[in-house]
């Protein structure tokens, strides 16, 4: 029982966070002010004037369409120096301009002056990363042009010039479903993570590439599910205590996900993906019908990769989201297997998840009614030793949502005990059968109770 409470309190803290970026912005980074920027003031003037000088009067911000950075005017010491440069994305206002430049606007002897500027054919920004991809010990700016989405994409690597004044570009010209910046062989230098869905030719794979003397090195790669139409997630980090990897969530065919683990093998010197079939060329051992990615969901910083099954007794052609129980798995590079880490009920209607107990393993499914906002735990009786053989029996728990009136109106009668409050929304659970061997106390359940968060 202790340890599933430490296991929730690490999850609760990891799924409030926000994530945020390492670098500082200036202008809004909303994207409904896109038009044409807001004059500034002090010293962002001095920034805003280089940008007009180059672009012209009424030059459109571009702001990149996923990842951490989402600002067109990002704020990086890309010198090692100290002192941050600006990194600003646009478009000319010359109606034939019809991609995105990115200039590198740095302040010398109080003047703010470029260091460089280049125009990529791409209409949007989709990912901008840092990290020492050549060694030099400043970080190198790195930037995913297009959509990985759409499979219309490729990277450039702007890096600092041996003097130290101006900005230089590489190109990789490939496209790519998901980018990261990370160091995946424990070097302590970052490397480029790409991978790719199956188009035409290109073949379904992961990539690590660092810059060399101005030029992209392969340092591996490995073939990846083939099968996947679109990579949805992409989580780097560890997946094990002294092991960095990427579990990459994929869809397939309708209704159907998997998750791929790749990590750098240290022996072979080279990406692996263990999971993958070479015979089949797929994934099937994480093959689960709802979309949930891969992130750390305990808060012990060891990413998790989710395994979806539909709960016994659930008769629904398209059962919701309530009707499934998630394992949360670690992935285990010595055995090769996957360990459970935390198991969990979401309620993607009302907008919470609920940690389910170790005790309520294999004992429960769940019923819900939308009309009154009411989730029911009931133990699961089976007949056998197939557990989709039985029946509903006792109510273990309620959880209801009210709004606030309906709450002041009801509540004197006693039925329900509040977990919590938000929004002008009560959310609270009763116990029907309290003498019931698998029945939570009031405590537990507040514990095991958390509200989605957008992450």
């Amino acid at each position: 029982m202790k340890n599933w409470k430490r296991l929730l309190a690490g999850a609760l803290a990891a799924l409030c966070m926000t994530p945020l970026g390492g670098c500082g912005v200036l202008f809004s980074d909303d994207p409904e002010a896109l038009m044409r920027p807001p004059r500034p003031t002090g010293d962002k003037t001095g920034i805003h004037e280089v940008l007009e000088k180059a672009a012209g009067e009424g030059f459109t911000l571009k702001y990149p369409a996923s990842g951490d950075v989402r600002s067109a005017i990002v704020m990086q010491d890309i010198t090692g120096d100290g002192v941050e440069e600006a990194i600003a994305f646009y478009q000319k206002a010359d109606a034939s301009s019809t991609g995105v430049n990115i200039m590198f606007i740095q302040k010398r002897d109080g003047v703010w002056t470029s260091m460089g500027s280049f125009a990529a054919a791409a209409s949007q920004v989709d990912k901008v990363l840092f990290g020492d991809v050549n060694e030099d010990g400043v970080p190198e700016t790195v930037v995913g042009w297009g959509s990985g989405q759409s499979g219309v994409s490729n990277v450039s690597v702007y890096s600092l010039s041996e003097d130290g004044t101006k900005l230089e570009e590489t190109v990789l010209d490939q496209s790519y479903a998901q980018l990261l910046v990370l160091d995946l062989d424990g070097d302590g230098f970052e490397e480029i993570f790409t991978a790719t869905v199956t188009v035409g030719d290109q073949p379904a794979q992961a990539r690590l590439l660092r810059l060399r003397s101005g030029a992209i090195e392969i340092l591996s790669s490995c073939p990846i599910d083939s099968a996947v139409t679109s990579i949805v997630g992409a989580a780097g980090g560890l997946i094990g205590e002294n092991r960095m990897g990427v579990l990459l969530d994929g869809s397939k065919a309708a209704n159907s996900y998997i998750t791929e683990v790749v990590y750098w093998d240290r022996g072979k010197r080279a990406l692996v993906s263990p999971f993958f079939d070479p015979a089949t060329q797929t994934v099937e051992i994480t093959t689960r019908s709802l979309n949930v990615v891969s992130r750390d969901v305990n808060g012990d910083k060891i990413l998790e990769l989710p395994m979806v099954n539909l709960l016994p007794g659930v008769t629904a052609s398209s059962p919701p989201d309530t009707a499934y129980l998630t394992d949360w798995h670690q992935y285990d590079a010595e055995a090769n297997t996957l360990s459970r880490v935390m198991s969990m009920v979401t309620n993607s209607v009302d907008g919470y998840w609920f940690l389910i107990p170790d005790m309520w393993k294999n004992q429960i499914t769940t019923e819900q009614d939308l009309s009154s906002r009411t989730l029911t735990f009931r133990r699961w009786i089976t007949y056998g030793e197939n557990l989709s053989e039985g029946r509903a029996g006792d109510r273990l728990l309620e959880i209801r949502v009210f709004t606030a009136k309906q709450w002041t109106e009801e509540e004197p009668n006693g039925e329900y005990f509040k977990i919590l409050d938000s929004n002008n929304l009560v959310y609270a659970g009763r116990i029907p059968s309290p003498d019931n061997s698998l029945a939570m106390s009031e405590n537990d359940v507040r514990n095991s109770f958390k509200l989605l968060t957008q992450e």
